[in-house]
């Protein structure tokens, strides 16, 4: 009898044990949920607060390397406004928005220190322009065409109107001017075909007034432009020329300040006597 009862009063103290134990785990993870419950609504709360400071708002926004894109314009394509905030403005969201310009490359979004928002650019090269009935198209130099239109009518005075040349021409003298500086194209007021020179058949007029000759593949000359104007001076009777297998530079009576070669003695005599064989 008296062991029934000890077992009875064991396996009671083990149940209760066992209880005790539970309300204490459950205790603990109560205690630990409230916790995090707590936690959390800290953070929104503290989130809450700081967004609603002017503190949270992007300071400022820079835009770098850009030539041809006012800030204006690559800010309107950022999609970032005044009262955005310096954190909730993605960097990918930004960039993608921008690359979809036509005449952007590339592009790269970074948040600076002091909530300001950097943008830095890489422009397509725009070589030129020309004419069609259709319109005006800027040529880039992945020798794509972009159209004219009130958004972009700006850079036309940044750039040389081209004429006088076919597709293939033009192919090859995106080739040849995509490593000219963006200074030496906004120099170049003009490019024509002057098909009256055989070899320097490719005529630049520049915005200083000088007009230069040379061939498709000594446009890479223009680089030396400011360097070999100072160095050689011209007049209104002169032009330059440039020679693309020496690679040198120099000046001479314009094309048409060439007087037409006068027929030689031995032309005349040809011709007086076909005369008289006609006769």
């Amino acid at each position: 009898m008296l062991e029934d009862k000890k077992k009875l009063a064991d396996s009671n103290a083990f149940i209760t044990q066992r209880k005790n134990r539970r309300m204490m785990d459950s205790f603990e993870k109560s205690k630990n949920r409230l916790f995090f419950l707590a936690l959390i609504t800290g953070i929104i709360i503290v989130t809450a607060i700081y967004f609603s400071l002017d503190i949270s708002r992007i300071y400022s926004v820079s835009v770098i390397n850009n030539h041809y894109l006012d800030k204006s314009e690559i800010l309107s394509l950022s999609g970032i406004g005044k009262d955005d905030r310096y954190l909730l403005t993605l960097s990918s969201t930004v960039e993608n928005r921008i690359k979809g310009n036509p005449f952007i490359k590339d592009c790269k979004v970074r948040h600076l220190d002091g909530n300001v928002i950097q943008i830095a650019v890489e422009e397509k090269k725009v070589i030129g322009y020309y004419n069609t009935t259709d319109g005006g198209y800027y040529i880039l130099d992945d020798d794509s065409r972009v159209l004219m239109d009130s958004d972009n009518i700006h850079i036309i005075s940044s750039v040389p109107c081209i004429t006088g040349f076919t597709e293939e021409d033009i192919t090859l003298m995106i080739k040849n001017l995509v490593n000219c500086d963006y200074s030496i194209i906004n120099e170049i007021s003009e490019i024509h075909n002057y098909p009256d020179l055989k070899y320097q058949n490719v005529e630049l007029i520049m915005r200083d007034g000088n007009y230069i000759f040379t061939s498709m593949y000594g446009l890479d000359i223009l680089n030396h432009y400011f360097d070999i104007e100072s160095s050689y001076l011209s007049s209104e009777e002169s032009c330059y020329y440039f020679e693309d297998i020496s690679g040198n530079a120099y000046t001479s009576a314009c094309p048409w300040n060439v007087p037409p070669e006068e027929e030689t003695p031995a032309d005349e005599t040809a011709t007086d006597t076909a005369a008289d064989t006609t006769a």
